[in-house]
């Protein structure tokens, strides 16, 4: 486990167990489900974000819950998940979803600020030169962090992050989510 301090935040980095195993099972899952997922938007021609009920893709599961619990474990962080939008929310999708990129493609500088309390991202499928997570902040230089199979990176939700341009000729595939904090209180929905 890594734990840098960066820009005043701190963002792990980790590899969940049994990476092979479970990302290949978490792969395997969305791409047998991966025409039925519901996309929210398209950014520069490709669909940003891919969402699927929890019961098609059930590995998933055991990684936010892994999640959550380095989070109060390393971060005094105390997070609950939730499989389905959250009550009252303006945002019809779960908290959880897959990014897919191609050749060539990115995934735009953004941040999950919104409600949650701990965002994480894990990679099912990265080759060499699929492009590097990154992190900016004003003042403060990138932080790039190398995708790896099984790679878990937990960060703040606030942080305004991207992915550079994948340039290996296999698709890219993460899987994202965003924790949310326990309690959950409604009134801030």
């Amino acid at each position: 486990m890594i734990v840098t301090q960066w820009g005043g935040s701190v963002i792990i980095e980790t590899f969940v167990a049994e990476p092979k195993k479970w990302s290949s099972e978490l792969l395997e899952q969305f791409l047998q489900n991966r025409n039925s997922s519901e996309k929210s938007h398209k950014i520069g021609g490709r669909w940003e974000n891919q969402y699927l009920e929890i019961d098609t893709v059930p590995g998933a599961r055991a990684v936010m819950r892994q999640a959550r619990d380095i989070g109060k474990d390393k971060l005094g962080i105390s997070s609950i998940i939730l499989y389905e939008s959250p009550p009252g929310s303006q945002n019809p999708y779960p908290p959880f979803w897959f990014n897919v990129a191609g050749m060539g493609e990115i995934t735009g500088l953004h941040d999950h600020a919104h409600l949650s309390i701990l965002s994480g991202v894990i990679y099912l499928q990265a080759g060499e030169g699929c492009g590097d997570l990154y992190f900016r902040k004003e003042g403060v230089d990138d932080l790039n962090i190398r995708p790896d199979v099984g790679k878990m990176v937990l960060f703040p939700p606030f942080l305004r992050h991207g992915v550079h341009s994948n340039e290996s000729s296999k698709e890219r595939i993460s899987f994202a989510f965003n924790l949310f904090p326990f309690p959950l209180t409604l009134c801030k929905l």
